[in-house]
């Protein structure tokens, strides 16, 4: 990690880094998934199935044995079937579920906002954004979602944490995979960002404000110290997952003065209604509330 990282408080859950198990060959969807490995020639990636080259990259890493704890089996109580009276149902265990997840703790599922992007393109990009990361896979999934394997829970919080990551000026959206995560979902609903509080007084600067701060925008992931540290000067630093289908918060009052945010990455928000994707000249709420 980079002297700058090892400057930023870390707050990321580490139960956000975890995902589910890739599904059955008959429940995939009919679209190939491609990988390539960091490294790898983009213009011929080895003709390996999604099983098999996730297993290619896991038994190259060095796991703990809890990590590739995989000499278990059932027990009473793991497995549940039963009949709803429309359809057979069954379900396992919160123990069996924890299991399965444990592979794929650092997957991230990374977008680009506004536009797509060619599978070789985004690898060559990431290559080059994300340096720090010495390895990683990608995976194409459906509807321009990328899956990356990353070797570390360092790694995956580096990629969710220290952008803005932005390719052609669009935002590139990380985040970690978890069991809910569904790639026939098209629109993305939140995303990691990092905003800044410009012209904040500095008797503010302390991690305890900064995060109760932090909080009236959205779930607090990092501080960056330097911030803490007044270093920067001009502005403090938090990154925030916000929910992109809800107003932003774009000021707020803070002991009686009006306090801006501004987002880093996402250039293209609505400063009347709060929402991403258009800018005040657009806003249909602005427009209805005017009589247009």
């Amino acid at each position: 990690m980079s002297e700058s990282s090892e400057n930023l408080e870390t707050h990321e859950n580490p139960s956000l880094l975890k995902t589910i198990s890739p599904p059955l060959p008959e429940d995939r969807s009919t679209k190939k998934a491609r990988f390539r490995s960091h490294g790898m020639d983009a213009d011929n990636p080895p003709p390996l199935s999604f099983k098999d080259a996730l297993m290619h990259r896991t038994q190259q890493r060095s796991f703990d044995d809890t990590e590739m704890d995989d000499e278990w089996d059932f027990e009473p109580g793991d497995v549940i079937v039963g009949d709803d009276g429309a359809m057979l149902t069954i379900n396992f265990s919160q123990r069996i579920h924890e299991k399965l997840v444990k592979p794929w703790q650092n997957f991230v599922v990374v977008k680009l906002l506004g536009r797509n992007i060619g599978y070789k393109v985004l690898c060559s990009r990431l290559k080059v954004m994300w340096h720090m990361i010495s390895d990683f896979s990608v995976i194409d999934l459906e509807n321009n979602y990328y899956l990356i394997q990353l070797n570390s829970s360092e790694d995956a919080v580096y990629a969710l944490t220290e952008g803005p990551w932005v390719i052609f000026g669009h935002y590139l959206t990380v985040q970690p995979w978890t069991p809910s995560f569904d790639s026939t979902i098209t629109e993305i609903d939140s995303a990691v960002v990092w905003i800044r509080l410009p012209g904040m007084a500095f008797h503010l600067y302390d991690k305890r404000v900064l995060r109760k701060i932090g909080q009236l925008v959205g779930n607090v992931i990092k501080i960056d110290y330097r911030t803490e540290l007044r270093e920067r000067g001009k502005f403090a630093r938090i990154a925030i997952r916000v929910s992109l289908t809800k107003p932003l918060v774009s000021r707020f009052n803070l002991d009686g003065r009006i306090q801006k945010v501004e987002y880093e990455g996402l250039p293209i928000i609505c400063y009347h209604c709060g929402k991403y994707g258009h800018n005040s000249t657009a806003c249909l709420h602005k427009q209805t509330s005017n009589g247009i």
